[in-house]
């Protein structure tokens, strides 16, 4: 969908979903028309239970921004194995790296409930960036914010493992002793 094509969305439609945009911090100071732009260049989609947005492995194409419903996103995390958390606020942003680059999802997405999302495009937000729409310099602000929670959880996760490094060295060698003797 391009930047300069609109799709048609009822008026109530359209200011319920500028309201629940507006929730959200990156979207509250922006006006009207660059709301009902972001909406009108997004698909808007409705998904049942158990609705994939996204599956482990998949290739990165589109962000979604949540208007209603329960995503559940499982990820993949060293050392505690998997990591499972349910996002049910309107509004809320998932999948945000997919607008910076094509890579494969390290993590799934499925609905828990019936779910209304807007699904943008990476090729329509470069667009949007191109023409300077302030909604895709929010959307950058997202990503970098997102980015240094990520990088702090991880500072966290390596100061549980690597914190006590006796212990971390005690528990490798007895894991390869164990290992050997298999």
């Amino acid at each position: 969908m391009r930047v300069g094509s609109p799709v048609f969305s009822p008026p109530d439609v359209m200011s319920d979903d500028i309201e629940t945009l507006r929730r959200q911090e990156w979207f509250e100071m922006l006006s009207d028309p660059a709301l009902e732009r972001l909406i009108e260049t997004s698909e808007r989609r409705t998904l049942m239970t158990g609705g994939s947005l996204w599956s482990q492995g998949d290739r990165t194409a589109a962000t979604y921004i949540l208007l209603s419903g329960c995503v559940e996103m499982t990820d993949t995390v060293q050392p505690d194995g998997q990591r499972t958390e349910q996002i049910d606020e309107a509004g809320a942003l998932l999948g945000l790296a997919a607008l910076a680059g094509d890579w494969s999802h390290e993590s799934s997405a499925y609905t828990v409930e019936r779910t209304e999302v807007l699904r943008l495009e990476r090729e329509t937000f470069e667009e949007m960036f191109e023409a300077r729409r302030a909604v895709a310099h929010r959307l950058i602000d997202a990503m970098a914010e997102q980015l240094v929670d990520e990088m702090r959880d991880a500072n966290q996760r390596l100061r549980e493992v690597f914190g006590q490094p006796g212990e971390t060295l005690r528990t490798l060698r007895r894991r390869a002793r164990s290992s050997e003797r298999r």
